[in-house]
């Protein structure tokens, strides 16, 4: 099963972090516990260096970073490695770029304006909890700013080569491949819990006449169907199949018409409902809940 992969997928994982603001004030949490009588252990206080708005956009350009990293790619190992087809590769590394050059470029008018401003302000802001060595300079500051893309090929058990005797290595390579079938199941059961999730929500919606829904209810599934061939890592027939009943049934709907005709509403919201009744059993077999 891992073999029909290596030509087709590889393994990312996204390391992405900023500077979060917070220094440990020792003197206030000594005072703290010692005014409550408990351990010195027992509180932490946290000094907000800085106000949370002045990173507000960082951690707007940072979250959308890792939504879109998440959206294109299946869980693969408890490390935060993910599995990522090449047929995504291409449209996912240019959304990827642009994001990241727009993270870059907040931290840039953050440590250019934000950051100078934020400390001149800061000591009528934090009255006697100011110290100015709290403060990293800008050149420091910079490297807690990160978004790093590791890309590797999947490995397989014949990529082991330690030299211990062969039954051993006969026992690990084993062992290796069992784990991989386990990740490639996980994998699967992800996308077909995200066409349930997608479709579900779109039936709840549609089942429920006097339930208000945006435009999204419906675009979401078409921005779905579009990455489902993609996520689709062994070409399961299955899958491809609900993904084609979908696109028939959802493909080409117009929020602002379903909004208007409540007999196609309820219409809409049988056929979503037979649909998600359908991939109960496939998540089911893979491990997902249904």
């Amino acid at each position: 099963m891992t073999h029909a992969l290596i030509e087709k997928a590889m393994v990312m994982n996204l390391s992405i972090g900023i500077w979060q603001g917070y220094r440990l004030d020792k003197a206030a949490s000594a005072k703290v516990t010692s005014d409550a009588g408990a351990s010195s252990d027992a509180a932490r206080v946290n000094k907000h260096l800085i106000p949370k708005e002045a990173l507000a956009p960082i951690v707007t350009a940072q979250n959308a970073i890792r939504t879109h990293f998440y959206a294109n790619t299946l869980p693969w190992r408890d490390n935060g490695d993910r599995l990522m087809t090449r047929m995504l590769y291409t449209k996912f590394i240019e959304e990827h770029e642009r994001l990241v050059t727009a993270f870059k470029d907040e931290v840039e008018t953050f440590l250019a304006g934000g950051y100078p401003s934020a400390i001149e302000k800061a000591e009528f802001r934090m009255g006697s909890m100011f110290d100015r060595s709290d403060y990293p300079a800008v050149s420091e500051l910079r490297r807690k700013f990160y978004a790093d893309l590791d890309i590797a090929p999947i490995s397989t058990a014949n990529d082991f080569r330690v030299q211990i005797d062969q039954e051993h290595v006969d026992k690990v390579k084993a062992s290796i491949e069992a784990a991989a079938v386990e990740r490639v199941k996980a994998a699967t059961a992800d996308v077909w819990r995200r066409m349930a999730e997608t479709v579900g929500y779109f039936q709840t919606r549609m089942a429920d006449p006097k339930a208000v829904f945006r435009d999204s209810t419906v675009t979401n599934i078409g921005e779905m169907l579009d990455l489902i061939p993609g996520l689709n890592v062994l070409d399961d027939p299955d899958i491809e199949a609900v993904r084609q009943s979908i696109a028939k049934a959802f493909g080409n709907l117009d929020a602002k018409d379903i909004r208007k005709d409540p007999a196609h509403r309820a219409e809409l919201a049988g056929e979503a409902k037979a649909i998600v009744d359908k991939m109960a059993g496939f998540m089911r077999a893979f491990g997902g809940e249904a």
